[in-house]
Protein backbone atom coordinates (compact mmCIF):
# COMPACT_ATOMS: atom_id res chain seq x y z
CA UNK A 1 0.00 0.00 0.00
CA UNK A 2 1.37 3.03 -1.22
CA UNK A 3 0.30 6.81 -0.16
CA UNK A 4 1.18 10.14 -1.32
CA UNK A 5 1.27 13.05 0.40
CA UNK A 6 2.51 16.98 0.93
CA UNK A 7 3.31 18.32 4.48
CA UNK A 8 2.86 21.86 5.14
CA UNK A 9 4.30 24.11 7.75
CA UNK A 10 6.32 21.34 9.14
CA UNK A 11 7.50 22.26 13.02
CA UNK A 12 10.33 20.34 14.45
CA UNK A 13 11.15 20.90 18.53
CA UNK A 14 14.09 18.83 19.17
CA UNK A 15 15.38 17.59 22.19
CA UNK A 16 18.39 16.09 23.86
CA UNK A 17 17.36 12.89 26.31
CA UNK A 18 19.75 11.50 28.40
CA UNK A 19 20.01 7.70 27.39
CA UNK A 20 19.66 5.99 30.32
CA UNK A 21 16.26 7.87 31.48
CA UNK A 22 14.68 6.07 28.32
CA UNK A 23 12.47 2.99 28.34
CA UNK A 24 14.51 0.09 26.73
CA UNK A 25 13.67 -0.03 22.71
CA UNK A 26 12.08 -2.78 21.42
CA UNK A 27 14.01 -5.87 20.17
CA UNK A 28 15.63 -5.07 16.46
CA UNK A 29 16.41 -1.28 17.55
CA UNK A 30 18.55 0.66 19.31
CA UNK A 31 18.61 4.33 19.89
CA UNK A 32 20.66 6.65 17.44
CA UNK A 33 22.35 9.04 19.69
CA UNK A 34 25.60 10.10 20.93
CA UNK A 35 28.05 9.20 23.71
CA UNK A 36 31.15 10.66 25.02
CA UNK A 37 31.27 13.87 26.81
CA UNK A 38 27.76 15.89 24.96
CA UNK A 39 26.15 16.31 28.41
CA UNK A 40 28.53 15.75 31.24
CA UNK A 41 30.24 12.17 30.13
CA UNK A 42 26.35 11.50 29.86
CA UNK A 43 25.44 9.51 26.77
CA UNK A 44 22.62 11.08 24.82
CA UNK A 45 18.94 10.00 22.68
CA UNK A 46 17.01 12.47 21.25
CA UNK A 47 13.18 13.09 20.73
CA UNK A 48 11.02 15.24 18.62
CA UNK A 49 7.78 16.91 18.29
CA UNK A 50 7.13 17.30 14.59
CA UNK A 51 3.74 19.59 14.01
CA UNK A 52 2.52 19.96 10.71
CA UNK A 53 -0.44 19.39 7.86
CA UNK A 54 -1.34 16.45 6.16
CA UNK A 55 -2.22 17.93 2.32
CA UNK A 56 -4.09 15.77 0.25
CA UNK A 57 -3.00 12.39 1.47
CA UNK A 58 -4.40 9.75 -0.66
CA UNK A 59 -3.64 6.05 -1.78
CA UNK A 60 -1.97 6.02 -4.87
CA UNK A 61 -4.21 6.04 -8.00
CA UNK A 62 -6.90 7.82 -5.61
CA UNK A 63 -6.03 10.83 -5.61
CA UNK A 64 -10.48 11.83 -5.35
CA UNK A 65 -10.08 10.59 -1.61
CA UNK A 66 -7.61 12.82 -0.70
CA UNK A 67 -7.31 14.37 2.79
CA UNK A 68 -6.28 17.04 4.66
CA UNK A 69 -5.69 17.67 8.14
CA UNK A 70 -3.06 19.32 10.94
CA UNK A 71 -1.11 16.17 12.91
CA UNK A 72 2.00 15.93 15.13
CA UNK A 73 4.16 12.90 15.39
CA UNK A 74 6.07 12.09 18.55
CA UNK A 75 9.05 10.16 17.89
CA UNK A 76 12.43 8.74 19.09
CA UNK A 77 15.66 8.38 16.71
CA UNK A 78 16.50 4.90 15.90
CA UNK A 79 18.48 2.44 14.03
CA UNK A 80 17.68 -1.16 13.10
CA UNK A 81 19.40 -4.52 12.69
CA UNK A 82 20.50 -3.14 9.09
CA UNK A 83 21.79 0.03 10.94
CA UNK A 84 19.20 2.04 9.04
CA UNK A 85 18.59 5.02 10.71
CA UNK A 86 15.28 5.41 11.45
CA UNK A 87 12.52 6.54 13.10
CA UNK A 88 9.97 5.00 16.24
CA UNK A 89 6.71 6.63 16.67
CA UNK A 90 5.24 6.82 19.84
CA UNK A 91 2.16 8.67 18.91
CA UNK A 92 0.56 10.44 16.52
CA UNK A 93 -2.03 12.90 17.04
CA UNK A 94 -4.88 14.49 14.42
CA UNK A 95 -8.40 15.39 14.57
CA UNK A 96 -10.82 12.76 15.89
CA UNK A 97 -12.67 12.03 12.65
CA UNK A 98 -9.22 10.61 11.15
CA UNK A 99 -8.54 8.22 14.44
CA UNK A 100 -10.23 5.43 12.88
CA UNK A 101 -9.58 5.98 8.87
CA UNK A 102 -5.76 5.98 10.09
CA UNK A 103 -6.25 2.87 12.49
CA UNK A 104 -7.91 0.99 9.42
CA UNK A 105 -5.66 1.93 6.84
CA UNK A 106 -2.26 2.08 8.01
CA UNK A 107 -2.44 0.67 12.08
CA UNK A 108 -0.83 3.73 13.17
CA UNK A 109 -1.06 4.69 16.59
CA UNK A 110 -3.14 7.64 16.40
CA UNK A 111 -4.66 9.39 18.71
CA UNK A 112 -7.39 12.66 18.62
CA UNK A 113 -6.42 16.06 19.65
CA UNK A 114 -7.62 19.53 18.68
CA UNK A 115 -4.21 21.48 16.06
CA UNK A 116 -4.28 24.79 15.54
CA UNK A 117 -1.57 25.45 13.41
CA UNK A 118 -0.69 28.34 11.26
CA UNK A 119 -1.59 28.14 7.46
CA UNK A 120 0.48 30.04 4.39
CA UNK A 121 3.35 31.03 6.76
CA UNK A 122 6.08 30.06 3.90
CA UNK A 123 4.92 32.63 1.77
CA UNK A 124 4.61 35.41 4.07
CA UNK A 125 7.49 34.52 6.16
CA UNK A 126 9.85 34.35 2.27
CA UNK A 127 8.65 37.93 1.90
CA UNK A 128 8.90 39.37 6.02
CA UNK A 129 11.69 37.76 7.80
CA UNK A 130 13.97 40.59 6.28
CA UNK A 131 11.81 42.92 7.71
CA UNK A 132 9.74 41.74 10.74
CA UNK A 133 10.39 39.80 13.39
CA UNK A 134 7.15 38.31 13.56
CA UNK A 135 5.74 35.08 15.84
CA UNK A 136 3.84 32.00 14.63
CA UNK A 137 2.34 29.67 17.35
CA UNK A 138 1.53 26.14 16.96
CA UNK A 139 -0.84 24.12 19.74
CA UNK A 140 -2.29 21.25 20.17
CA UNK A 141 -4.92 19.81 22.44
CA UNK A 142 -5.37 16.24 23.62
CA UNK A 143 -6.28 15.82 27.57
CA UNK A 144 -3.21 18.59 28.38
CA UNK A 145 -1.82 20.37 25.69
CA UNK A 146 1.28 22.64 24.02
CA UNK A 147 1.89 25.93 22.90
CA UNK A 148 4.62 27.04 21.12
CA UNK A 149 5.83 30.44 20.14
CA UNK A 150 7.99 30.31 16.57
CA UNK A 151 10.43 33.36 15.18
CA UNK A 152 11.61 32.74 11.70
CA UNK A 153 15.65 33.08 12.39
CA UNK A 154 18.03 34.49 9.74
CA UNK A 155 19.91 31.49 8.39
CA UNK A 156 23.93 31.40 9.03
CA UNK A 157 25.22 32.47 5.23
CA UNK A 158 27.80 30.48 3.51
CA UNK A 159 29.81 27.70 4.92
CA UNK A 160 30.64 29.05 8.17
CA UNK A 161 30.59 26.69 11.18
CA UNK A 162 27.14 27.19 12.10
CA UNK A 163 25.83 26.67 8.68
CA UNK A 164 27.44 23.53 9.03
CA UNK A 165 26.15 22.40 12.31
CA UNK A 166 22.73 23.25 11.19
CA UNK A 167 22.71 21.41 8.04
CA UNK A 168 23.43 18.40 10.33
CA UNK A 169 21.31 19.12 12.76
CA UNK A 170 18.58 19.17 9.71
CA UNK A 171 20.10 15.81 8.49
CA UNK A 172 20.04 14.00 11.53
CA UNK A 173 16.26 14.36 12.10
CA UNK A 174 14.94 14.40 8.64
CA UNK A 175 17.11 11.81 6.56
CA UNK A 176 15.66 8.65 8.10
CA UNK A 177 13.77 6.30 5.23
CA UNK A 178 12.16 4.45 8.08
CA UNK A 179 9.50 5.16 10.67
CA UNK A 180 8.49 2.01 13.14
CA UNK A 181 5.80 1.76 15.49
CA UNK A 182 4.22 -1.04 17.50
CA UNK A 183 0.58 -2.47 16.57
CA UNK A 184 -0.11 -5.18 19.07
CA UNK A 185 2.63 -7.55 19.74
CA UNK A 186 3.65 -6.66 16.18
CA UNK A 187 6.46 -3.97 15.69
CA UNK A 188 5.09 -2.12 12.26
CA UNK A 189 7.46 -0.61 9.60
CA UNK A 190 6.62 2.47 6.57
CA UNK A 191 9.43 2.73 4.55
CA UNK A 192 9.78 6.17 2.96
CA UNK A 193 11.93 8.58 0.47
CA UNK A 194 12.73 11.89 2.42
CA UNK A 195 13.19 14.10 -0.68
CA UNK A 196 14.87 17.17 -0.32
CA UNK A 197 13.40 20.72 0.68
CA UNK A 198 13.71 24.22 1.83
CA UNK A 199 14.22 23.97 5.81
CA UNK A 200 14.43 27.24 7.68
CA UNK A 201 16.12 27.63 10.91
CA UNK A 202 13.97 29.08 13.34
CA UNK A 203 13.73 30.39 17.55
CA UNK A 204 11.16 28.64 19.54
CA UNK A 205 9.76 29.25 22.79
CA UNK A 206 7.65 26.69 24.47
CA UNK A 207 4.77 28.60 26.74
CA UNK A 208 2.54 25.31 27.55
CA UNK A 209 4.68 21.53 28.54
CA UNK A 210 1.81 20.04 30.02
CA UNK A 211 1.23 17.42 27.01
CA UNK A 212 4.67 16.45 27.11
CA UNK A 213 4.64 15.96 31.02
CA UNK A 214 1.65 14.20 30.85
CA UNK A 215 2.28 11.60 28.56
CA UNK A 216 5.95 10.68 28.24
CA UNK A 217 7.61 8.84 30.98
CA UNK A 218 11.32 10.61 29.99
CA UNK A 219 12.21 14.31 30.13
CA UNK A 220 15.58 16.44 28.79
CA UNK A 221 17.77 16.98 32.07
CA UNK A 222 16.69 20.63 31.93
CA UNK A 223 13.34 20.28 31.05
CA UNK A 224 10.97 20.29 28.28
CA UNK A 225 11.42 24.11 27.59
CA UNK A 226 15.19 23.45 27.26
CA UNK A 227 15.22 22.69 23.49
CA UNK A 228 18.49 21.73 21.56
CA UNK A 229 17.10 22.76 18.33
CA UNK A 230 13.97 23.83 15.93
CA UNK A 231 13.67 24.06 11.99
CA UNK A 232 10.57 24.63 9.35
CA UNK A 233 10.28 22.84 6.54
CA UNK A 234 7.68 24.94 4.33
CA UNK A 235 6.35 22.17 2.04
CA UNK A 236 7.57 19.06 1.02
CA UNK A 237 6.26 16.11 -1.47
CA UNK A 238 5.78 12.63 0.72
CA UNK A 239 5.90 8.76 -0.56
CA UNK A 240 4.87 6.13 2.18
CA UNK A 241 4.75 2.73 1.46
CA UNK A 242 3.45 0.05 4.02
CA UNK A 243 4.88 -3.11 4.02
CA UNK A 244 3.64 -5.68 6.58
CA UNK A 245 6.42 -8.18 5.09
CA UNK A 246 8.52 -6.34 7.86
CA UNK A 247 6.67 -6.77 11.30
CA UNK A 248 8.55 -8.21 13.84
CA UNK A 249 7.40 -9.90 17.04
CA UNK A 250 7.93 -7.90 20.49
CA UNK A 251 7.44 -8.74 23.79
CA UNK A 252 5.55 -6.07 25.36
CA UNK A 253 4.14 -2.51 25.10
CA UNK A 254 6.55 0.19 25.71
CA UNK A 255 5.64 2.65 28.27
CA UNK A 256 5.49 5.83 26.27
CA UNK A 257 3.53 3.96 23.66
CA UNK A 258 0.22 4.69 26.12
Amino acid sequence: MVLETALADALYLNWSLPLAALPPAPPGLRYDGAGGSVHGGESQAFFSLVLFRQVGIHLRGASWLALSYPQVDARLYVRDAANTPAILLLRQLVPGWVVPIGRLVGGQPFSAAVCEFPEGLPQECAEETARVAREWRWKFSAGAGLRAAVQIAAPAGGRSPESRRFEEEVAFFRERTRAYWRQGGTLRRVESEPPGAAVLPVRARLEQTDWLDTFLPFAPAQGWTALRSAFLVPRVQHVFAFDGAHDLPVAAPMTAAG
